[in-house]
């Protein structure tokens, strides 16, 4: 009996992965356990293997597919088996049921969030518009026919281009007919006459259009990029404090550290703000806490997440136990875990689990910005560019680097005093950083 080939799930967040590429054909030998494809996460790109040893039989999808987690993708078995007829093709999507005709005008169909008469659906769904887009007008907040029909005569269907278009010729789209799928206007509605001076115009700007303006599909780790920091700052009460701190000792403490030492083995400031960090959270145990609906779950590990910046997107892989890393030992595991990351080598057990996230943009002289929270962390740490100040000691005026950290979070796990009881020690901990080491 062939053998099922799924999308793997990696993670319990993880709800769809998308095939990069197919690495056998159909009619290929496959060895159990051995590579079949390359998927996408959002979190990371790995390989995928055959549970069984046989021939690849089927590929239900092409390269670029997104898939849910454990939906069958291929079939391995022995040549010329047949494979079930009904998981040949992918999960049909499920379509829209059809509202009862004794449904209340008020109430919601079972699938949609909004509510409206079944005429104003109707006429919505024909015309191709949006529910979510027309303000209701009944009585107990539904939409009706007349609410889609005043939006509509309101603003005119048209493509993104036709806008563009009528913007630049100063045509009005309300006197326009469209000769679009279901009455969408086009670009090739706009062409005012038939005379060749007018319709070079259209074509000019046409082309000047189309020449500026690209179209790129969101990777997959761009997409749950964007969800999930639209899910934190929409779901999470955030406050940003901000804290100058010396470090003109500690910049001189990483010197002597690394004096010596070969480039790879060096030791960064951000290790030493790591470290740091990880201290200040094994104190206050409100910074090792997530929000489980009314409970607040304390955590005693010391896990730090470490923000890399990829050209894609960004990966937060987690060093694990800091509080019991030496310095020079988590240098090297920030190092390589950043690397993996850049080389797209992370695995699942290098990411999740964090209490708190370090994101280092002070390479690129950033002064100050407000990070956002990696749910469900109660807090994250942004660090800033050293800066040279000049600063007034016992009467005299000396140089000192300086440098902002700015400290993001939860108000509903933290209030401002623990905050600042954060940063205090942070800061003690940076202007003294031999403590660090101790």
């Amino acid at each position: 009996m062939a053998t099922e080939i799924c999308m793997p799930k990696n993670g319990m967040d993880m709800t769809e992965g998308t095939i990069v590429r197919w690495l056998k054909n159909e009619g290929d030998h496959v060895e159990k356990n051995e590579p079949v494809m390359e998927i996408e996460t959002d979190k990371i790109t790995m390989e995928a293997e055959s549970p069984a040893e046989g021939v690849l039989l089927k590929k239900l999808f092409e390269d670029g597919a997104v898939v849910p987690v454990l939906q069958v993708v291929a079939y391995v078995g022995e040549a010329g088996e047949a494979i079930p007829d009904a998981k040949t093709a992918p999960a049909p999507q499920a379509q829209e049921a059809p509202a009862p005709a004794a449904r209340p005008s008020a109430v919601p169909a079972p699938d949609s969030p909004v509510a409206a008469t079944p005429y104003a659906r109707k006429l919505a769904k024909d015309r191709g518009v949006d529910l979510h887009d027309i303000p209701p007008g009944g009585r107990h907040g539904e939409i009706r026919g007349a609410d889609v029909e005043a939006y509509l005569d309101a603003a005119p269907r048209a493509t993104p281009l036709a806008r563009a278009m009528a913007a630049g010729l100063g045509i009005d789209l309300k006197g326009v007919a469209g000769s679009g799928c279901r009455g969408k206007i086009t670009s090739a509605d706009l062409h005012p006459a038939p005379a060749a001076e007018q319709a070079a115009a259209v074509d000019a700007v046409v082309a000047e259009l189309e020449a500026v303006i690209q179209r790129r599909k969101m990777t997959g780790m761009r997409k749950v990029i964007a969800q999930r920091m639209f899910s934190s700052h929409s779901e999470i009460p955030p406050v940003t404090q901000n804290i100058k701190i010396d470090v003109t000792d500690l910049l001189d403490l990483r010197e002597k550290i690394n004096l010596g030492r070969e480039k790879g083995d060096k030791v960064s400031v951000n290790d030493m703000i790591v470290k740091a960090v990880a201290i200040v959270i094994g104190e206050q145990e409100r910074f090792r806490m997530t929000l489980e609906g009314t409970e607040y779950v304390l955590h005693s590990r010391i896990n730090v997440g470490v923000a890399v910046g990829l050209d894609e997107g960004l990966l937060v892989p987690v060093v694990r136990d800091v509080d019991k890393k030496g310095l020079l030992q988590l240098a090297r595991e920030t190092k390589e875990l950043s690397r993996r990351a850049r080389d797209g080598k992370l695995t699942p057990d290098d990411m999740g689990d964090g209490r708190i996230t370090v994101s280092n943009i002070g390479m690129f002289g950033t002064h100050s910005f407000t990070p956002i929270i990696n749910q469900p962390e109660a807090a994250i740490v942004g660090v800033c560019a050293a800066e040279d100040e000049l600063v007034l000691a016992d009467g005299q005026v000396t140089a000192r680097k300086r440098m902002m950290i700015c400290l993001t979070y939860d108000h509903r796990i933290l209030n401002g005093t623990e905050a600042c009881m954060f940063e205090s020690r942070l800061k003690q901990l940076l202007e003294n950083p031999v403590s660090i080491l101790l």
